[in-house]
């Protein structure tokens, strides 16, 4: 059988800030502000060449998941099919141009 002692470091893990962000949720009865991760720039000159590719391509990805969602799930998050499809075209700009190659 396991001690209490124990049960609690596994109380720790879990809330590490000793219930602070459910303490603030509670008090102010709203959620708790994200903090941002500050702009990092990139360093290198290879860093600077790629950044941008890295940016267009998870533009891209979260493009193409608009495909996957049901008329409820577009309408869940404000979008028409209309504005989903304009969306797609611009995703799909490379692939066309990848396909004629």
């Amino acid at each position: 059988m396991r001690k209490l002692n124990e049960y609690l470091v596994t109380i720790d893990t879990i809330y590490p800030d000793g219930y602070e962000r459910e303490r603030v949720f509670r008090d102010a009865g709203d959620m708790v502000e994200a903090q941002p991760f500050p702009a990092v720039k990139p360093r290198t000159l290879m860093g600077r060449i790629i950044s941008p590719f890295a940016t267009w391509f998870g533009k891209r990805q979260s493009r193409l998941s608009l495909r996957d969602l049901t008329p409820e799930q577009l309408h869940d998050i404000g979008l028409s099919r209309c504005e989903t499809t304009a969306e797609l075209e611009k995703a799909y700009l490379l692939s066309a141009l990848r396909r004629s190659f």
